[in-house]
């Protein structure tokens, strides 16, 4: 249910009245701008490790700063330079191109990264209270938040947004202690999410791990009377299973019309080992099966999904009639970036029916292929279930965001 006053939010902690003040950040912070003159730092100015970091536009993202990808610049050059030094605190939004994106330096950050500057695409939105600048990132991130900078932001082809437009930007504030108490929550759930992306990350690494030792065969299984399986076979792809090249539909028959099969062209179709549906054809050409695997065979080649219903591939894709086991193999394959180099010195990055085909396979013997498919198989369900856990907190995330602010 809506609130009655326009300035109060929907969902709010117990203790807290009044309506919330409308104010721009201008009124509120200081709104800096990167140094963009002549020691603006270029091509050889960069490095991966020196003494201040340079963000650019991957480090600063929808879901807050992101560090996987990192260019430094010296001291020397970083003291040539005037405005743009971060400080503790300091909240960064982009300006041009993804405009919006938000990051908080917080104590944290500081700590691990005490030297960063921003890029001639970002602005520092700086107050006097590490509170505020908590609530005002969270704020930023919500759909009102976004809403409003799109609204303020100009350019088609490069939407931007400019030092004056922020300080003329207008949200609505509580009290401090309110903020605070906002803040924190957020941070909480924050940091819950940020705990349980960790345990994903180390089951995703755990099956990278046991796939290099089972498809090397360093780790055997044993059969159930605890004797070791015959040796694995070397054999080719197509002598073991039946693959099928995609043929691509005219596209004039493609539809939104759902009563049609669903068309998988490539990477793009294909969202965590499954088909995402995204274009249908009336001109069926190549069709699979469910519980077909289908492989990519053009640019990205290599990436691994299995059919879960009938669907019409196109020639971007392969599909291969087999077991678990070869899809977990063709998974591997793709860890070990195989397919990417039958397919180098191509000017366009693709692999042929007679390569996949001829690519060699290590096969087992039936009973060690289904303990094997079996074994990942559990992993997988242990992966799936904590990607959903994820994906149900950032959607709890996302609920109280709509609803907490104003």
């Amino acid at each position: 249910m809506t609130h009655p006053n326009k300035n109060v939010p929907e969902l709010r902690f117990p203790g807290f009245e009044g309506e919330w003040e409308e104010k721009k950040l201008g009124e509120v912070l200081t709104v800096l701008d990167g140094d963009r003159g002549k020691n603006y730092p270029s091509g050889t100015d960069f490095s991966e490790m020196e003494h201040t970091l340079f963000l650019s536009a991957v480090n600063v993202t929808k879901n807050g700063f992101q560090f996987n990808q990192r260019q430094y610049i010296t001291e020397e050059k970083s003291l040539s330079m005037g405005n743009g030094k971060l400080a503790e605190n300091d909240v960064v939004l982009t300006t041009r191109g993804s405009i919006g994106n938000v990051g908080w330096y917080n104590k944290k950050i500081y700590n691990k990264i005490p030297f960063a500057r921003i890029n001639s695409g970002m602005l520092i939105l700086r107050t006097n209270n590490d509170k505020k600048a908590q609530f005002l990132s969270h704020f930023l991130r919500t759909t009102i938040g976004k809403r409003r900078i799109q609204l303020i932001s100009f350019g088609s082809a490069q939407p931007q947004l400019t030092k004056k437009d922020i300080k003329l930007y207008k949200m609505h504030f509580p009290n401090i202690i309110e903020q605070q108490k906002i803040g924190e929550f957020f941070s909480k759930l924050d940091r819950q999410i940020e705990l349980e992306e960790q345990k994903l990350a180390l089951l995703e690494e755990q099956k990278k791990g046991y796939m290099q030792k089972i498809f090397s065969q360093e780790l055997r299984f044993k059969d159930d009377n605890g004797n070791d399986y015959p040796e694995w076979e070397e054999k080719k792809l197509g002598e073991v299973y039946k693959v099928t090249m995609g043929q691509s539909p005219k596209s004039i028959n493609y539809t939104d019309d759902h009563s049609y099969p669903v068309l998988v062209q490539g990477n793009a179709d294909l969202y965590k080992g499954n088909i995402y549906p995204r274009i249908y054809t009336k001109e069926t050409t190549k069709l699979v099966k469910d519980g077909d695997i289908l492989l990519t065979v053009r640019a990205p080649v290599g990436e691994v999904g299995i059919a879960q219903f009938e669907a019409c591939i196109g020639r971007g894709v392969c599909s291969i009639v087999g077991d678990k086991f070869i899809y977990y193999h063709l998974e591997f394959f793709s860890l070990q970036s195989k397919w990417q180099k039958l397919s180098q010195g191509s000017t366009f990055e693709s692999i042929s029916g007679s390569e996949v085909r001829n690519v060699e396979v290590s096969i087992p013997s039936a009973s060690e292929r289904e303990k094997i498919s079996r074994y990942f198989t559990k992993l997988d369900q242990l992966i799936n279930r904590q990607t959903q856990k994820i994906d149900l907190l950032k959607q709890r995330k996302k609920g109280f965001l709509q609803k907490m602010f104003v």
